[in-house]
């Protein structure tokens, strides 16, 4: 009787070390696993993260030699915004029926290219507003703020072409004498802080982040009045914002 208890005894161990046994490898396959996984994703976002300063790099030098210009890397698209953006066809880089913009415009007139937008669905939608917003105090008397109106248009955008990629222009400064002469409140940082929140709010939305191109307004890229942009700086805006879509 006590050899079979003994015995019995000794197969319950035997159970227990085969248990245990199989729980650390389980244990120790699924620690693995998970970390197998890890390094795969933070390896695949390194080769991204090359790949994309490669391809940027391969853009300026393509620039630089004139092998071919950064409007033909935007895509399928079109951009809204005001005369800063209008300007994109009066010097003659953009043609017209992709631009959206205006003198004078704001964001509260994205929905008035809404029939435009129908007709053309475009793959790619580059925004670019805020001076004007600023000098009419837009979104101040609104719940939710001037963020508000920027969500309103986005949403108006994405019910038309639910497909398409949203970009949105951090706002770019003008120099100190138009904030004086045009009475253009001195919160650029605030304002690009909630372009930067809205976008982030989207799945289909991605900040372009342009704004040091400006210099806070000490940039070498101004018209005389400080506030539009000369025409070569448009190929230089361009590439910035061909660059952050890779981002």
């Amino acid at each position: 009787m006590k050899i079979i208890k003994f015995g019995l005894l000794i197969t319950s161990l035997v159970l227990v070390c085969i248990i245990i046994t199989i729980t650390i490898f389980k244990k120790d396959s699924e620690q693995g696993e998970v970390y197998i996984k890890n390094q795969e994703t933070r390896e695949l976002k390194d080769v991204e993260s090359k790949i994309s300063l490669i391809k940027e790099k391969e853009r300026k030098d393509a620039i630089s030699n004139g092998d071919f210009d950064p409007f033909s890397l935007l895509g399928d698209f079109v951009f809204y915004g005001d005369s800063r953006v209008l300007h994109y066809n009066s010097y003659g880089y953009i043609d017209s029926t992709r631009i959206f913009a205006a003198m004078g415009e704001t964001i509260e007139n994205v929905p008035q290219y809404n029939d435009r937008l129908k007709e053309m669905n475009p793959k790619n939608v580059f925004m670019s507003y805020g001076v004007n917003d600023m000098c009419w105090e837009l979104g101040n008397d609104v719940e939710g703020g001037y963020g508000q109106l920027w969500k309103n248009a986005i949403e108006n955008i994405h019910k038309i072409v639910p497909n398409a990629k949203i970009y949105i222009c951090g706002l770019i400064p003008v120099t100190d004498a138009a904030k004086v002469n045009y009475e253009i409140p001195d919160n650029f940082d605030e304002v690009n802080s909630i372009l930067k929140k809205v976008a982030n709010d989207y799945s289909y939305t991605r900040y372009i982040d342009d704004v040091s191109l400006g210099e806070n307004g000490m940039a070498d890229i101004y018209t005389e009045d400080g506030f539009h942009f000369k025409s070569e700086f448009y190929p230089v805006w361009t590439q910035c914002i061909v660059s952050g879509m890779d981002q």
